[in-house]
């Protein structure tokens, strides 16, 4: 297994059907995804085995889950296993950011 780099903004692609879901890159731990949301699109709250961290990278959001916040460029989210998380671009122009799920 090798390292693996991107340049996330050669990846951003927006689906006007619903969030886009662009896979980064798998590993036997981990699964990193980009996810690119028009204003209006969400993903709904849900729970996975396995942590999850989102870093937001562009646009503004609504965080979706136990505790209801805004997110912006540089928020870093983590949400353990079991937690229910979500997001919904609740700006003017598109929502992109990093998911990294864990175990």
């Amino acid at each position: 297994m090798t390292t693996v780099f991107h340049d996330y903004q050669d990846k951003v692609s927006f689906n006007k059907e619903k969030a886009g879901k662009i896979a980064l890159a798998e590993t036997p731990h981990s699964r990193t995804t980009l996810w690119c949301l028009l204003p209006g699109q969400h993903i709904h709250p849900h729970v996975h085995a396995g942590d999850h961290i989102w870093v937001i990278l562009e646009g503004t959001g609504k965080f979706l889950g136990d505790t209801p916040r805004d997110v912006a460029p540089g928020t870093v989210l983590v949400a353990p296993e079991g937690v229910a998380h979500g997001v919904e671009n609740t700006g003017q122009e598109g929502l992109v950011f990093v998911s990294i799920s864990a175990g």
